[in-house]
Protein backbone atom coordinates (compact mmCIF):
# COMPACT_ATOMS: atom_id res chain seq x y z
CA UNK A 1 0.00 0.00 0.00
CA UNK A 2 1.04 3.41 -0.95
CA UNK A 3 2.71 5.78 1.48
CA UNK A 4 -0.55 8.52 0.11
CA UNK A 5 -3.05 5.55 0.76
CA UNK A 6 -1.93 5.39 4.76
CA UNK A 7 -1.70 9.54 4.38
CA UNK A 8 -5.47 9.24 3.35
CA UNK A 9 -6.35 6.57 6.07
CA UNK A 10 -4.68 8.62 9.18
CA UNK A 11 -6.41 12.06 7.74
CA UNK A 12 -9.73 9.72 7.40
CA UNK A 13 -9.37 8.75 11.53
CA UNK A 14 -7.88 12.39 12.58
CA UNK A 15 -9.78 12.44 15.55
CA UNK A 16 -7.99 9.19 16.83
CA UNK A 17 -4.67 9.52 15.29
CA UNK A 18 -4.16 13.10 16.74
CA UNK A 19 -4.77 11.49 20.20
CA UNK A 20 -2.48 9.14 19.15
CA UNK A 21 0.09 11.91 18.55
CA UNK A 22 -0.65 14.41 21.69
CA UNK A 23 -0.16 11.21 23.81
CA UNK A 24 3.24 10.46 22.27
CA UNK A 25 4.38 14.20 22.12
CA UNK A 26 3.21 14.39 25.69
CA UNK A 27 4.87 10.80 26.59
CA UNK A 28 8.96 12.75 25.07
CA UNK A 29 8.32 16.23 27.20
CA UNK A 30 7.65 14.18 30.37
CA UNK A 31 10.69 11.48 29.79
CA UNK A 32 12.93 13.94 27.64
CA UNK A 33 13.09 16.31 30.70
CA UNK A 34 13.24 13.50 33.42
CA UNK A 35 15.88 12.11 31.86
CA UNK A 36 18.03 15.79 30.98
CA UNK A 37 17.38 16.62 34.95
CA UNK A 38 18.24 13.05 36.18
CA UNK A 39 21.29 12.65 33.91
CA UNK A 40 22.50 16.25 34.59
CA UNK A 41 22.02 15.82 38.99
CA UNK A 42 24.12 12.47 38.44
CA UNK A 43 26.69 14.10 36.62
CA UNK A 44 26.70 16.44 38.86
CA UNK A 45 27.57 14.04 41.70
CA UNK A 46 30.69 13.14 39.83
CA UNK A 47 32.22 16.30 39.97
CA UNK A 48 35.01 15.98 42.99
CA UNK A 49 35.09 18.47 45.25
CA UNK A 50 38.94 18.38 46.19
CA UNK A 51 37.90 19.03 49.89
CA UNK A 52 39.05 17.05 53.06
CA UNK A 53 35.50 16.09 53.75
CA UNK A 54 35.74 14.78 56.88
CA UNK A 55 38.79 16.77 58.03
CA UNK A 56 36.66 20.25 58.06
CA UNK A 57 33.83 21.11 60.28
CA UNK A 58 31.49 24.29 59.83
CA UNK A 59 30.42 25.70 62.68
CA UNK A 60 27.04 27.81 63.39
CA UNK A 61 26.50 30.11 65.87
CA UNK A 62 24.41 33.08 67.14
CA UNK A 63 24.93 35.69 69.69
CA UNK A 64 21.42 36.48 71.32
CA UNK A 65 23.13 39.00 74.14
CA UNK A 66 23.77 42.80 73.07
CA UNK A 67 26.12 43.39 76.01
CA UNK A 68 28.49 40.48 74.87
CA UNK A 69 31.35 41.90 73.07
CA UNK A 70 32.04 39.84 69.63
CA UNK A 71 35.45 40.89 69.67
CA UNK A 72 36.52 39.41 72.74
CA UNK A 73 34.38 36.71 72.37
CA UNK A 74 35.78 35.69 68.81
CA UNK A 75 39.45 35.33 70.04
CA UNK A 76 38.34 33.16 73.46
CA UNK A 77 36.55 31.03 71.10
CA UNK A 78 39.24 30.37 68.37
CA UNK A 79 41.72 30.35 71.66
CA UNK A 80 39.04 27.58 72.96
CA UNK A 81 38.71 25.59 69.77
CA UNK A 82 42.16 25.56 68.79
CA UNK A 83 43.21 24.17 72.12
CA UNK A 84 40.96 21.37 71.61
CA UNK A 85 43.43 17.96 70.81
CA UNK A 86 41.80 17.08 67.10
CA UNK A 87 41.65 20.29 65.72
CA UNK A 88 44.55 21.91 63.95
CA UNK A 89 43.63 24.93 62.40
CA UNK A 90 40.65 27.21 63.31
CA UNK A 91 39.39 30.51 61.62
CA UNK A 92 36.51 32.53 61.87
CA UNK A 93 34.35 33.10 58.93
CA UNK A 94 32.25 36.31 58.58
CA UNK A 95 30.58 35.45 55.34
CA UNK A 96 30.59 32.19 54.03
CA UNK A 97 31.12 28.54 55.46
CA UNK A 98 32.06 25.27 53.86
CA UNK A 99 29.25 24.61 51.35
CA UNK A 100 26.72 26.64 53.34
CA UNK A 101 26.41 30.17 52.00
CA UNK A 102 25.50 32.44 55.03
CA UNK A 103 25.59 35.54 53.28
CA UNK A 104 22.89 36.51 50.58
CA UNK A 105 24.85 37.88 47.65
CA UNK A 106 28.33 37.00 46.94
CA UNK A 107 29.42 38.52 43.28
CA UNK A 108 32.73 39.52 41.56
CA UNK A 109 33.49 41.63 38.86
CA UNK A 110 36.04 42.28 36.76
CA UNK A 111 35.24 46.38 36.79
CA UNK A 112 33.20 49.12 38.44
CA UNK A 113 30.52 49.62 35.45
CA UNK A 114 26.98 49.61 36.99
CA UNK A 115 26.16 47.61 33.45
CA UNK A 116 28.58 44.37 34.15
CA UNK A 117 26.96 41.31 35.52
CA UNK A 118 28.55 39.67 38.30
CA UNK A 119 30.11 36.08 37.95
CA UNK A 120 28.81 33.70 41.02
CA UNK A 121 31.33 33.21 43.60
CA UNK A 122 32.07 32.01 46.91
CA UNK A 123 33.63 34.93 49.03
CA UNK A 124 35.70 33.11 52.05
CA UNK A 125 36.11 36.24 54.92
CA UNK A 126 39.11 34.49 57.13
CA UNK A 127 41.57 35.34 59.92
CA UNK A 128 45.08 34.05 60.03
CA UNK A 129 44.80 30.23 59.81
CA UNK A 130 41.66 30.66 56.98
CA UNK A 131 43.88 29.19 54.20
CA UNK A 132 45.70 26.52 55.96
CA UNK A 133 42.15 25.38 57.45
CA UNK A 134 40.32 25.17 54.10
CA UNK A 135 43.92 22.90 52.68
CA UNK A 136 44.41 25.40 49.82
CA UNK A 137 47.44 25.17 47.80
CA UNK A 138 48.86 28.39 46.49
CA UNK A 139 50.03 27.59 42.82
CA UNK A 140 50.70 30.87 41.98
CA UNK A 141 51.86 34.05 43.76
CA UNK A 142 51.51 34.30 47.46
CA UNK A 143 49.94 33.83 50.85
CA UNK A 144 49.09 36.71 52.98
CA UNK A 145 51.13 38.59 55.18
CA UNK A 146 50.35 38.76 58.71
CA UNK A 147 50.09 42.84 58.04
CA UNK A 148 47.36 42.34 55.81
CA UNK A 149 44.62 40.58 57.96
CA UNK A 150 41.97 43.21 58.67
CA UNK A 151 39.66 42.28 61.69
CA UNK A 152 37.50 45.00 62.48
CA UNK A 153 33.46 45.30 63.27
CA UNK A 154 31.04 45.42 60.87
CA UNK A 155 30.05 49.35 61.31
CA UNK A 156 34.00 49.79 60.72
CA UNK A 157 34.42 50.93 56.85
CA UNK A 158 38.01 48.93 57.23
CA UNK A 159 38.67 46.27 54.17
CA UNK A 160 41.79 44.10 53.27
CA UNK A 161 43.39 45.26 49.98
CA UNK A 162 44.32 41.99 48.47
CA UNK A 163 42.63 38.68 47.73
CA UNK A 164 43.68 34.98 46.56
CA UNK A 165 41.39 33.75 43.88
CA UNK A 166 40.83 30.05 42.57
CA UNK A 167 42.02 29.15 39.17
CA UNK A 168 38.77 28.37 37.76
CA UNK A 169 38.15 31.65 38.68
CA UNK A 170 41.11 33.85 37.03
CA UNK A 171 40.23 31.73 34.29
CA UNK A 172 37.04 32.70 34.04
CA UNK A 173 37.98 36.65 34.54
CA UNK A 174 40.91 36.91 32.56
CA UNK A 175 41.16 34.05 30.44
CA UNK A 176 44.79 32.98 29.48
CA UNK A 177 46.25 36.85 31.13
CA UNK A 178 47.75 36.23 34.52
CA UNK A 179 45.65 37.42 37.19
CA UNK A 180 48.58 38.28 39.22
CA UNK A 181 48.22 42.45 39.77
CA UNK A 182 44.95 42.20 38.39
CA UNK A 183 42.09 44.01 40.28
CA UNK A 184 38.50 42.46 41.12
CA UNK A 185 35.68 43.70 42.53
CA UNK A 186 33.38 41.81 45.12
CA UNK A 187 29.79 42.19 46.30
CA UNK A 188 27.59 44.35 44.86
CA UNK A 189 29.44 47.59 47.20
CA UNK A 190 32.21 46.31 44.42
CA UNK A 191 35.02 47.32 46.45
CA UNK A 192 38.18 46.44 45.47
CA UNK A 193 41.08 43.73 45.97
CA UNK A 194 44.12 43.36 44.08
CA UNK A 195 45.35 39.69 43.71
CA UNK A 196 48.59 38.35 45.03
CA UNK A 197 47.65 34.64 44.51
CA UNK A 198 45.96 31.53 42.88
CA UNK A 199 45.14 28.12 44.47
CA UNK A 200 44.11 24.74 42.87
CA UNK A 201 40.35 25.04 42.87
CA UNK A 202 38.27 23.11 45.97
CA UNK A 203 34.61 23.00 45.87
CA UNK A 204 34.08 25.61 48.58
CA UNK A 205 30.58 27.61 48.39
CA UNK A 206 27.18 26.41 47.78
CA UNK A 207 25.16 29.30 46.18
CA UNK A 208 27.97 29.32 43.14
CA UNK A 209 27.91 25.40 43.15
CA UNK A 210 24.05 26.30 42.61
CA UNK A 211 25.09 28.77 39.54
CA UNK A 212 27.16 25.51 38.47
CA UNK A 213 30.88 27.64 38.96
CA UNK A 214 31.80 24.85 41.10
CA UNK A 215 34.70 26.04 41.97
CA UNK A 216 34.76 29.48 41.94
CA UNK A 217 35.75 30.79 44.95
CA UNK A 218 37.89 34.42 46.72
CA UNK A 219 40.09 33.86 50.09
CA UNK A 220 39.95 37.54 51.63
CA UNK A 221 41.99 38.19 54.51
CA UNK A 222 39.23 39.86 56.01
CA UNK A 223 36.63 39.73 59.26
CA UNK A 224 34.17 41.70 60.39
CA UNK A 225 32.30 40.96 63.30
CA UNK A 226 28.53 42.78 64.87
CA UNK A 227 25.56 40.83 63.84
CA UNK A 228 24.24 38.03 65.44
CA UNK A 229 25.85 35.49 63.44
CA UNK A 230 29.49 34.28 64.75
CA UNK A 231 30.70 30.72 62.32
CA UNK A 232 33.70 29.50 62.32
CA UNK A 233 35.60 26.91 60.72
CA UNK A 234 37.62 24.14 61.91
CA UNK A 235 40.25 21.31 60.39
CA UNK A 236 40.58 18.74 62.27
CA UNK A 237 42.70 15.30 62.04
CA UNK A 238 42.25 12.76 59.53
CA UNK A 239 40.42 9.89 60.67
CA UNK A 240 38.52 12.24 63.90
CA UNK A 241 35.31 10.87 65.33
CA UNK A 242 31.84 12.64 65.29
CA UNK A 243 32.21 12.82 69.25
CA UNK A 244 34.52 16.09 68.21
CA UNK A 245 31.02 17.65 67.55
CA UNK A 246 30.07 17.40 70.67
CA UNK A 247 33.71 18.13 72.06
CA UNK A 248 32.93 21.70 69.78
CA UNK A 249 29.88 22.98 70.98
CA UNK A 250 31.03 22.06 75.09
CA UNK A 251 33.92 24.24 74.22
CA UNK A 252 31.78 27.14 73.00
CA UNK A 253 29.27 27.09 75.38
CA UNK A 254 32.02 27.89 78.36
CA UNK A 255 30.91 31.32 76.39
CA UNK A 256 27.36 32.16 77.61
CA UNK A 257 25.11 34.51 75.69
CA UNK A 258 24.80 32.84 72.30
CA UNK A 259 23.36 29.54 70.73
CA UNK A 260 25.15 26.96 68.87
CA UNK A 261 22.93 25.85 66.04
CA UNK A 262 25.10 23.27 64.10
CA UNK A 263 28.37 21.72 64.18
CA UNK A 264 28.89 19.23 60.94
CA UNK A 265 31.39 17.97 58.58
CA UNK A 266 31.54 19.41 55.28
CA UNK A 267 30.50 16.19 53.98
CA UNK A 268 26.96 16.73 55.43
CA UNK A 269 27.04 20.21 53.97
CA UNK A 270 27.64 18.84 50.84
CA UNK A 271 24.99 16.09 51.16
CA UNK A 272 22.57 18.72 52.15
CA UNK A 273 23.13 20.57 48.76
CA UNK A 274 22.61 17.74 46.64
CA UNK A 275 19.59 15.91 48.26
CA UNK A 276 17.28 19.17 47.28
CA UNK A 277 18.04 18.69 43.55
CA UNK A 278 18.48 14.81 44.09
CA UNK A 279 14.44 14.98 45.36
CA UNK A 280 13.49 16.55 42.32
CA UNK A 281 15.13 14.51 39.89
CA UNK A 282 13.34 10.99 41.27
CA UNK A 283 10.21 13.01 41.35
CA UNK A 284 10.67 13.24 38.09
CA UNK A 285 11.71 9.65 37.18
CA UNK A 286 8.72 8.88 39.19
CA UNK A 287 6.18 10.60 36.83
CA UNK A 288 8.24 10.00 33.85
CA UNK A 289 7.89 5.97 34.40
CA UNK A 290 3.93 6.85 35.10
CA UNK A 291 3.93 8.84 31.80
CA UNK A 292 5.38 6.15 29.55
CA UNK A 293 2.87 3.13 31.26
CA UNK A 294 0.10 5.60 30.60
CA UNK A 295 1.67 6.12 27.30
CA UNK A 296 1.73 2.25 26.32
CA UNK A 297 -1.68 1.46 27.71
CA UNK A 298 -3.28 4.88 26.31
CA UNK A 299 -1.31 3.48 22.54
CA UNK A 300 -3.08 0.02 23.06
CA UNK A 301 -6.41 1.72 23.77
CA UNK A 302 -6.30 4.19 21.22
CA UNK A 303 -5.12 1.39 18.19
CA UNK A 304 -7.36 -1.08 19.67
CA UNK A 305 -10.56 1.03 19.17
CA UNK A 306 -9.01 2.32 16.00
CA UNK A 307 -9.02 -1.34 14.45
CA UNK A 308 -12.79 -2.40 15.21
CA UNK A 309 -14.04 0.54 13.63
CA UNK A 310 -11.82 -0.33 11.05
CA UNK A 311 -12.49 -3.97 10.73
CA UNK A 312 -14.80 -3.68 7.46
CA UNK A 313 -12.20 -1.79 5.27
CA UNK A 314 -9.45 -4.70 6.59
CA UNK A 315 -11.51 -7.50 6.10
CA UNK A 316 -12.35 -5.49 2.21
CA UNK A 317 -8.34 -5.35 1.85
CA UNK A 318 -7.83 -8.69 2.73
CA UNK A 319 -11.21 -10.21 0.33
CA UNK A 320 -9.30 -8.03 -2.49
CA UNK A 321 -5.78 -10.06 -1.80
CA UNK A 322 -4.33 -8.17 0.30
CA UNK A 323 -2.04 -10.76 2.42
CA UNK A 324 -1.34 -10.50 6.58
CA UNK A 325 1.83 -9.08 6.38
CA UNK A 326 0.45 -6.35 4.33
CA UNK A 327 -2.02 -5.54 6.52
CA UNK A 328 0.37 -5.47 9.88
CA UNK A 329 2.97 -3.78 8.01
CA UNK A 330 0.53 -0.60 6.37
CA UNK A 331 -0.77 -0.02 10.23
CA UNK A 332 2.52 -0.50 11.59
CA UNK A 333 3.73 2.33 8.99
CA UNK A 334 0.83 4.17 9.83
CA UNK A 335 2.07 3.96 13.66
CA UNK A 336 5.25 4.82 12.89
CA UNK A 337 4.12 8.05 10.86
CA UNK A 338 2.06 9.48 13.84
CA UNK A 339 5.20 7.95 16.68
CA UNK A 340 7.48 10.29 14.47
CA UNK A 341 5.17 13.52 14.36
CA UNK A 342 4.71 13.18 18.18
CA UNK A 343 8.35 12.39 18.89
CA UNK A 344 8.78 15.90 16.69
CA UNK A 345 6.50 18.00 18.41
CA UNK A 346 7.39 16.47 21.88
CA UNK A 347 10.92 17.44 21.61
CA UNK A 348 9.96 21.03 20.62
CA UNK A 349 7.88 21.09 23.90
CA UNK A 350 10.45 19.22 25.95
CA UNK A 351 13.67 21.98 24.84
CA UNK A 352 11.21 24.95 25.95
CA UNK A 353 10.29 23.22 29.26
CA UNK A 354 14.10 22.49 29.95
CA UNK A 355 14.88 25.73 29.48
CA UNK A 356 11.71 27.03 31.36
CA UNK A 357 13.33 24.75 34.41
CA UNK A 358 17.10 25.91 33.91
CA UNK A 359 15.99 29.33 33.63
CA UNK A 360 13.13 29.57 36.46
CA UNK A 361 13.88 26.71 38.91
CA UNK A 362 17.43 26.13 38.69
CA UNK A 363 17.56 23.18 37.53
CA UNK A 364 20.59 21.39 36.31
CA UNK A 365 19.08 19.45 33.19
CA UNK A 366 21.02 21.06 30.27
CA UNK A 367 19.74 19.25 26.87
CA UNK A 368 22.10 16.50 25.79
CA UNK A 369 22.13 15.61 22.26
CA UNK A 370 22.18 12.14 22.59
CA UNK A 371 20.31 11.13 25.65
CA UNK A 372 17.48 13.12 23.30
CA UNK A 373 18.04 10.96 20.91
CA UNK A 374 17.95 8.13 23.16
CA UNK A 375 14.69 9.22 24.75
CA UNK A 376 13.22 9.50 20.78
CA UNK A 377 14.19 6.06 19.99
CA UNK A 378 12.87 4.42 23.10
CA UNK A 379 9.70 6.12 23.13
CA UNK A 380 9.26 5.08 19.01
CA UNK A 381 9.90 1.58 20.09
CA UNK A 382 7.63 1.90 23.17
CA UNK A 383 5.23 3.26 20.56
CA UNK A 384 5.58 0.19 18.22
CA UNK A 385 5.29 -2.38 20.98
CA UNK A 386 2.51 -0.95 21.97
CA UNK A 387 0.63 -1.13 18.94
CA UNK A 388 1.76 -4.54 17.91
CA UNK A 389 -0.81 -6.13 19.45
CA UNK A 390 -4.08 -4.85 18.45
CA UNK A 391 -2.34 -4.63 15.00
CA UNK A 392 -1.55 -8.17 14.77
CA UNK A 393 -5.30 -9.46 15.75
CA UNK A 394 -6.00 -6.85 13.11
CA UNK A 395 -4.45 -8.36 10.66
CA UNK A 396 -5.75 -11.74 11.35
CA UNK A 397 -9.12 -11.11 10.59
CA UNK A 398 -10.55 -13.05 7.83
CA UNK A 399 -12.63 -11.98 5.03
CA UNK A 400 -15.30 -13.55 5.13
CA UNK A 401 -16.15 -12.66 8.76
CA UNK A 402 -16.86 -8.86 7.75
CA UNK A 403 -17.86 -9.08 4.13
CA UNK A 404 -21.10 -10.93 5.08
CA UNK A 405 -22.20 -8.27 7.35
Amino acid sequence: MSLKHILKIIVKHRNISLMILIQIAIAVTIVGNASFISYGTLKNWLIPSHLDEYEILNVYTKVFDKQVDKSALIQRDLSNLGALPEVTQVTYASNELVLATVSGSNQVYKTTDREEAGIENAQFDITSEGVATLGLTITQGRDFYPSEFVFAGSDQSRFASVVLISEALAKSLFGEQSALGQTVYLQRARLPYRVIGVYADKMLGESAVYEQHWYHSTIVPQAHFGSTNVNYILRVKKGTKEAILKDVEDALYQQGGRIVERVEFAARAKKRLWDGRSTFAFIMIGISVIAVAVTAFGIIGLVSFSVSIRKKDIGILRALGASQSTILKTLLIENALLAMAGILLGSFAALWLNNYFVTHLRAQGLVEPWLAVLVAISVWLLSAVAVYIPVRKAAKIAPARVTKT
